[in-house]
């Protein structure tokens, strides 16, 4: 199964395929800055499961560290995706906010690093913890 996303101003868009490695929501410290929310989620791809459609020319990126970065428009600002070499070598992350159709398939599956998780999130049963 195909699914596509694009960044705000749809300078950048991209397309995927499914399964998904994973679909998750994470509460770490680090991805809620990443994604200015109290907790972000994404989708993880294989590498061969992921293209630019459009818009390679303004993507701009942003290395968090020595293994992972963010890339992201540079018109809009808006994430196109990220590499998190520590968890997910050799995937793209994908935000699931920029999803255009969003399907069953791409419901979060787990959650991850909730100790860090904002006081007034409240987790989901259906969504296991995984440390």
């Amino acid at each position: 199964m195909d699914f596509a996303g694009s960044c705000h101003c749809g300078s950048v868009r991209w397309k995927g395929t499914l399964p998904a490695t994973a679909v998750l929501k994470c509460h770490y410290n680090n991805c809620r800055k990443l994604q200015g929310g109290d907790y972000s989620s994404w989708v993880v791809v294989p590498r061969s499961q992921f293209q630019i459609a459009e818009g390679l020319e303004h993507i701009s990126s942003y290395n968090a560290n020595d293994v992972s970065s963010k890339s992201f428009c540079s018109f809009c600002g808006s994430a196109s995706f990220l590499v998190n070499g520590k968890h997910f070598p050799g995937h793209f992350v994908l935000p699931l906010g920029a999803i255009d159709d969003y399907t069953q398939a791409l419901a979060p599956q787990i959650q991850v690093y909730t100790p860090d998780k904002a006081p007034w999130v409240t987790l989901h049963d259906d969504e296991p913890v995984v440390s």
